[in-house]
């Protein structure tokens, strides 16, 4: 699917999300309302393998050594992101420079070999697969667990309806959204997250703006 056909759509279902989520009750009209239009983008510019590699490195760190990481990791390629074959003939002394840990190092090594041998999808073929697909081909990937595939669909693939609901961030989120005892259980969440669809990754995203309202 082109880039911009994408994009337009990512937009529409962006409006139909916040429209739908004001309609649910008070207090997600007033969550809505305080954050504003949803306007979280897609990292178009990025490949889907790409994008992948770049979630890994974000893996269970804080948001500001990630992004440090990030910047190192794409320095060695004078500040662009490299391709597969660029990752695959550097060192792993050189990629570890960056500060990644050895398991991360194996994963990128391992989607940037699938790339490269055409055995990862790019964004048409990811386009056909069902959300299950894509999350059950993606986890066979050492290193990769249903979080990391989530963040793909939601923020490179634009699927609209996709809830991490492991992340730790949205369950602490949501339970203080509703004044709720912490912490919620995924189960919990699970059950509840179902009465957003088909605007889950919309609802991800208002859930994730709570904590700046704070």
């Amino acid at each position: 699917m082109p880039a911009n056909l994408l994009s337009g759509e990512h937009q529409k279902k962006c409006i139909e999300g916040s429209k739908f989520l004001s309609a649910l009750n008070q207090d997600w009209n007033l969550l809505v309302s305080s954050v504003g239009p949803c306007e979280f983008s897609l990292n178009l510019e990025l490949e889907p393998y790409q994008a992948l590699i770049k979630s890994v490195i974000f893996q269970q760190l804080r948001p500001t050594s990630a992004t440090a990481i990030f910047k190192r990791f794409k320095q060695n390629f004078n500040g662009y992101f490299p391709t597969a074959e660029q990752i695959l003939i550097s060192t792993e002394e050189e990629l570890k420079a960056c500060g990644l840990s050895s398991n991360k190092l194996k994963t990128i090594i391992e989607i940037s070999s699938q790339f490269e041998k055409a055995e990862f999808d790019n964004r048409e073929g990811f386009h056909v697969m069902s959300d299950n697909q894509i999350i059950e081909k993606l986890t066979k990937i050492k290193g990769i667990g249903e979080w990391t595939a989530q963040m793909l669909m939601i923020f490179n693939l634009g699927r609209p309806d996709v809830f991490p609901v492991g992340d730790f961030a949205l369950r602490k989120n949501y339970a203080l959204f509703k004044k709720m005892s912490l912490p919620i259980s995924v189960t919990e969440l699970t059950k509840i997250s179902s009465n957003w669809q088909p605007y889950r990754s919309i609802a991800a995203w208002y859930l994730w703006q709570y904590k700046i309202l704070k």
